[in-house]
């Protein structure tokens, strides 16, 4: 086994030193103007684009770099660059992780691509767990996500809060429980595409700093998703809650 160093190689010493001059080329002198605005910077998002910086590409590079330095690596030089922007550059990522942890090869190939979008018509994604009188315990979660098994869709009721790009998102990943009864081990995720109705953002947060990254509740309203939805598909959702009922069904016998 390799010896454990935090010390980069040539390559990440490359990466690195790109990133920084896009840095502090780009973003530090943006970075007033879009936090005093409060609103999301497309153009840098925008040019981050052109480079490569912000694709689906780079964030797979540097997240399978076997040393597990490359995403700390670039988030320290964007977040170096301005922590308003630079979360606006990556919020992305909490979405997209959540369809790779949970998604089919499918969901990742057919909705990862659509949060980015591409250079000449960037996209921002939005993952939404937190809510107001549950904050992001998940076993406190209202939340509801209803089968309709004659339409094959599910219906989402419930609002999010403090959820980066909530509301101005292409695509927003939901959690929300299926099963009220299993608390934390009762939910699910699912995708809501673009342009879904039911789907509004509610207030925007004013706050103290890292203002250039978009911050709001996400309000649904009877949002209906087709079942292809919902992430790794309903019967690895149904094996998962059949163990769960069991475990509880043993740990509540005497």
């Amino acid at each position: 086994m390799a010896e454990f160093t935090l010390e980069l190689n040539d390559d990440q010493k490359q990466v690195r030193d790109w990133i920084h001059g896009f840095a502090a080329d780009v973003m530090r002198p943006a970075a007033a103007e879009w936090d005093e605005r409060e609103e999301t910077p497309w153009p840098v998002i925008q040019e981050a684009a052109k480079l490569g910086i912000y694709s689906l590409d780079f964030y797979a590079q540097q997240f399978f770099d076997p040393t597990g330095l490359g995403i700390p690596m670039a988030m320290e030089e964007l977040f170096w660059g301005d922590a308003g922007i630079g979360l606006s550059i990556a919020g992305t990522g909490l979405a997209a992780v959540g369809v790779l942890a949970n998604g089919t090869e499918e969901q990742i190939g057919t909705w990862i691509p659509q949060m980015y979008g591409d250079a000449s018509d960037v996209k921002v994604a939005a993952f939404c767990s937190s809510e107001p009188d549950a904050g992001s315990d998940v076993s406190a979660m209202r939340t509801r996500a209803v089968y309709d098994e004659a339409k094959d869709e599910w219906v989402l009721n419930g609002t999010k809060t403090w959820a980066t790009n909530g509301g101005i998102a292409n695509v927003h990943v939901v959690v929300a429980l299926v099963d009220p009864e299993l608390g934390s081990k009762g939910h699910a995720s699912f995708i809501v595409p673009p342009a879904t109705e039911g789907l509004s953002q509610g207030q925007k947060f004013k706050k103290h700093g890292i203002r250039a990254s978009h911050t709001a509740e996400v309000v649904l309203e009877n949002v209906r998703v087709p079942g292809h939805c919902l992430l790794g598909g309903k019967e690895k959702l149904d094996e998962r809650l059949a163990r769960a009922r069991e475990r509880a069904r043993k740990g509540g016998e005497r």
